[in-house]
């Protein structure tokens, strides 16, 4: 899980470097700042799911449960 805004490099660019190490690496990604086009921005990178804080703890549970289930 991946925070969009975090201090040294944005969480975009953490995906991306996640992608090019480990491009089977499931990546969610959340934020404080509802902002379309970083949704669609990490959604089109790979993100397996992306959310606006506060979210929904049963979304986010099911979402891991597909990133792991995508990995086996």
């Amino acid at each position: 899980m991946i925070d969009v805004w975090m201090p040294m490099m944005n969480g975009l660019e953490v995906q991306s470097r996640l992608r090019q190490i480990s491009p089977s690496t499931r990546v969610i990604i959340f934020t404080g700042k509802e902002d379309p086009l970083v949704r669609s921005t990490a959604l089109n990178a790979g993100a397996s799911a992306f959310f606006t804080k506060p979210f929904d703890d049963e979304e986010f549970l099911t979402a891991i449960r597909m990133g792991l289930a995508a990995v086996n």
